[in-house]
């Protein structure tokens, strides 16, 4: 809070948004809100293995976002950090499809 205040007085104050801005913020809003709560339910009535790549494609997409709307660029970090979430998921959810291939012909008949 005292940073915010801060970031006001050093910016030159509040802008109050027009109802364009308003409407646009609200649906941002509400969207972010149903997209993050249907992620949620789908992680609580799916399988992990299935949900979980959905859920670090945010990362790719918030990726995008920033270049194109705010022009920034990912440093070599974020990139390095990214590129480990997002293998370690793809290999979790190679090992699963494998494990359950290798289980389902133990159990088929013979």
């Amino acid at each position: 809070m005292t940073l915010g205040a801060e970031m006001l007085a050093v910016t030159g104050g509040a802008v109050v948004p027009g109802p364009a801005q308003t409407l646009m913020l609200g649906a941002g809003i509400a969207c972010g809100i149903g997209g993050y709560w249907l992620v949620t339910a789908a992680s609580r009535v799916g399988e992990i293995a299935a949900v979980t790549p959905f859920r670090y494609s945010r990362l790719v997409f918030a990726m995008i976002f920033a270049l194109t709307v705010f022009g920034e660029r990912p440093d070599a970090a974020t990139l390095a950090g990214t590129a480990l979430i997002l293998g370690s998921g793809l290999y979790t959810f190679a090992r699963e499809r494998r494990l359950r291939r290798t289980l389902a012909s133990a159990a088929a008949p013979r």
